[in-house]
């Protein structure tokens, strides 16, 4: 049977934040824009579920409807400051001078799914699984249903680090980069502040640290991340550590009483902080699937949307320039390594600087107290 191929000039494939944000990048260039996803939404995500300033403000400033819509949301919940715990009773606190929200990532990421379907003429194709992608001019990405495929000439790879579209693209350029480990679930009745992000910083569980982000309605994000070896794995059993902090004495009086009401569910997040290659012939790399979460806070949301602007608007130049050569693309490289790597260059550096001298938080502390 012949293979039924639909024709496109951009393919974004993952409907995440980085997805998202091309696909309402590009509204306005005239382009035929295809974003494709694998879940059909809304779809569960493993996150804090932290939703940055910074990535409120990008949002806001490239798109003129966005307050509005994000004004409208009602399942998000404002945090005013972040609290870092540490053992010996200290705190670090630190208060957001940026508005800062956390959301489910199941409301979110539908929030902005939305937000296309409203403002774009993108298709958007969900529960389309991609099975390979062949490279030319243009791009072939075939299906998991047999005889169904779609062609591009270009591709921005949106999928996660674990993507089949990144592997096809670039799995060898960016293999080597770290990643986390993480785990969460949701409780309620915790006996803490709703205003603030917990993160408790324990000597046993370096490089790593549990976080306890508060959802309103008395609901509670926990969970436990904490940073792979150069294979890939971590020392210890993710939920076994959690639930040892949730029974711990120094917790006794924040989780008597609660309620789990979901299950715990773990994810692996590709972070940054090596210095790594974003694009190729006919493609661009956004998000998880380039590897830009942050060293030191884990959190990629705002890199994502970043990246995924910067991705779309690479795209649309290729095509007024009728250019989709490598080093035409490599721009957008520039436009990631010279603003998102370097930050998270730093965060890595930190990150290695903290976990091998911890006391250096204790020491910290005692200067702000």
């Amino acid at each position: 049977m012949t293979p039924n191929t639909k024709t496109y000039d951009i393919a974004i494939i993952g409907a995440g934040p980085a997805g998202c944000a091309a696909a309402l990048g590009l509204g306005r260039s005239g382009l035929k824009v295809a974003l494709i996803d694998k879940a059909r939404f809304p779809r569960e995500k493993t996150c804090g579920d932290a939703i940055p300033g910074p990535a409120l403000k990008t949002l806001e400033h490239a798109f003129p409807f966005f307050q509005d819509a994000f004004f409208k949301l009602k399942e998000k919940h404002r945090i005013k400051m972040s609290s870092i715990m540490l053992e010996n009773r200290r705190s670090i606190n630190y208060y957001w001078k940026l508005p800062a929200y956390n959301i489910k990532r199941i409301v979110f990421d539908q929030f902005l799914l939305d937000l296309v379907r409203q403002h774009t003429n993108t298709e958007i194709l969900e529960g389309w699984s991609v099975k390979n992608i062949e490279h030319g001019n243009p791009m072939i990405i075939h299906s998991e249903r047999p005889h169904e495929r779609l062609s591009a000439k270009m591709i921005i790879g949106a999928g996660g680090a674990r993507s089949i579209t990144r592997q096809d693209l670039q799995e060898s350029a960016i293999s080597n980069q770290p990643s986390v480990m993480a785990t969460r679930a949701y409780f309620k009745g915790l006996k803490l502040s709703e205003n603030a992000n917990f993160f408790y910083v324990l000597k046993k569980y370096l490089p790593g640290y549990f976080w306890v982000f508060p959802l309103g309605n008395d609901v509670f994000n926990v969970g436990f991340g904490m940073k792979t070896d150069r294979h890939g794995k971590v020392s210890l059993k993710m939920k076994d550590a959690l639930e040892e902090f949730i029974r711990s004495d120094s917790m006794q009086d924040v989780f008597t009483g609660t309620e789990q009401i979901s299950e715990f569910v773990g994810a692996m997040i590709p972070i940054g902080g090596k210095r790594g290659s974003y694009s190729g012939e006919g493609y661009l790399l956004a998000g998880d699937a380039a590897n830009l979460a942050d060293p030191l806070q884990g959190h990629g949301i705002d890199k994502a949307i970043v990246s995924g602007l910067l991705a779309g608007h690479q795209a649309n130049k290729c095509f007024q320039a009728d250019d989709f050569s490598a080093e035409f693309i490599a721009y957008y490289d520039l436009s990631i390594k010279s603003g998102i790597e370097r930050e998270l260059r730093k965060n890595r550096h930190r990150l290695i600087l903290l976990s091998n001298f911890p006391s250096l938080l204790n020491l910290y502390a005692f200067v702000k107290r």
